[in-house]
């Protein structure tokens, strides 16, 4: 599986380090933007940013900025102590029947069957932090000893009240960055003068017989706001809706001749195989290729298909044609329903344009602006609150998180076995694990092996 470019980059804030060394990889960024809501609430706001308001001018500016990632505010290392806290209190439950003092001290109501199985997000009656390692199992541990096993995980993680900061950190580093506040002044500016447009209209602000003077002020300066954009990036839009069309033609086209061919229906509906497949199909046996899901289209119209949907990717940052290990293909039918709605956006701000100094304004009559200008702000307003919902739907949280709460479970499992002599049955050791890869080869690895220093 491919991967395709993050919309931001990250690097580690060590003055010490040298500033190729301190970049973090792809992949790393990946993963922080599923496990991370900081990262994730910049990944968002970029990918809103590069298509609602910048369109793809390299040579210009930068789209995909560079943020420091360290410790800037008092709350990570609050956080941080209290997890120290709580590891620091664990060697200290020795005694019989500390243990169970402990599990009910921390009023835990959760399942006491602990597997490697993350069944739900939610937390709820049934929900359990620690996720064994695929094979590990509990034999003669008690209840109580599982709950401060969960509890233990579930104090590394992030609670609720440090997602929220997490997430209002990664919004206040957007602000900071060039673009970002040049972004976030627009919208103040649109909001203070949409405001002010809104008070004049219905009279909560006085000005005698001027109303009418002052609507027009601010219709102007409203209309000024939103052409800057709305016009500007009409002509890339047309061009990304030239290279939608062909995506979704030939996505349709694909979907159309595996059921006629009788083909079996693709793993992801929205990843349409791709040619470097079908190149590599002939170093693989028999039953991969029937489980491959190879192109149905001709080879012109293959690479066809990857041209434009390079392009699209290059324009909308949050468009993923492929799956990766962290990340599913981003939705065809939404990647449309974006596109048409920055096209509206943009055909109501032409309109705008054209009625507002078009029309001498003791004639133009105020319900016509109205209605234009709230369809255009909903056209916008929604592609942006749909980039958002896409991004968090393609982002694998549930298998990603899995794995890392594998890993806090089976560090927290060895604390355990070396301060009170709990042992687990099935986990493998590092010669174990050594061998394992070894017999992998040359075997193409989940970069998630590597972050989580599995090999």
């Amino acid at each position: 599986m491919s991967r395709q470019l993050s919309a931001l980059n990250i690097r580690r804030n060590h003055s010490t380090a040298v500033r190729k060394e301190r970049m973090m990889d792809g992949n790393v960024v990946d993963v922080l933007d599923v496990i991370d809501p900081e990262i994730s609430a910049l990944t968002t706001l970029n990918n809103v940013q590069n298509s609602l308001f910048l369109p793809n001018l390299p040579w210009l500016y930068n789209r995909q900025p560079t943020y420091d990632l360290g410790q800037s505010t008092s709350e990570s290392s609050d956080e941080e102590t209290a997890v120290k806290g709580r590891e620091d209190e664990l060697p200290e439950i020795s005694q019989e029947g500390e243990v169970e003092r402990a599990a009910r001290g921390g009023a835990l109501r959760r399942t006491n069957t602990i597997d490697s199985t993350l069944s739900t997000m939610d937390e709820g009656p049934d929900h359990h932090y620690a996720v064994l390692p695929h094979g590990a199992s509990l034999p003669g541990w008690t209840a109580e000893e599982k709950a401060v096993l969960d509890d233990h995980v579930r104090h590394v993680l992030h609670s609720k009240r440090a997602k929220f900061k997490r997430t209002m950190r990664g919004f206040g580093r957007y602000m900071r960055n060039p673009l970002g506040f040049i972004v976030t002044l627009y919208f103040f500016l649109i909001t203070f003068w949409g405001a002010a447009w809104v008070l004049f209209l219905i009279g909560w602000i006085s000005v005698k017989g001027r109303q009418a003077y002052f609507v027009e002020i601010c219709d102007q300066v409203l209309t000024a706001l939103f052409c800057v954009v709305g016009i500007t990036m009409f002509p890339f839009r047309i061009v990304d809706t030239y290279h939608m069309i062909y995506v979704a033609l030939y996505a349709h086209r694909t979907w159309r001749l595996r059921k006629e061919q009788g083909l079996k229906d693709l793993k992801d509906h929205n990843e349409l195989p791709r040619q470097s497949v079908a190149i590599e199909r002939g170093e693989t046996t028999e039953e991969e290729e029937e489980e491959e899901e190879l192109p149905v289209l001709t080879e012109e119209e293959q690479q066809k298909l990857e041209h434009h949907q390079a392009k699209i990717a290059k324009s909308h940052t949050f468009y993923r044609p492929t799956e990766t290990y962290t990340h599913n293909a981003f939705s065809i039918k939404l990647l449309i329903t974006i596109i048409v709605l920055l096209d509206c956006h943009s055909m109501f701000q032409c309109a705008l344009g054209g009625t507002t100094w078009g029309i001498y304004y003791k004639h133009r009559p105020k319900a016509l602006t109205a209605v234009i200008l709230a369809c255009s702000l909903t056209c916008n307003i929604t592609a942006g609150i749909i980039i958002g919902q896409g991004d968090k739907r393609s982002r694998k949280k549930l298998v990603v998180e899995q794995l890392l709460r594998q890993e806090i479970t089976e560090e927290a499992l060895k604390k355990l076995r070396k301060e009170r002599g709990l042992k687990a049955k099935g986990l493998m050791t590092k010669g174990q694990k050594k061998h394992v890869q070894k017999e992998m080869g040359e075997k193409k690895k989940n970069p998630l092996d590597t972050i989580l220093h599995r090999g």
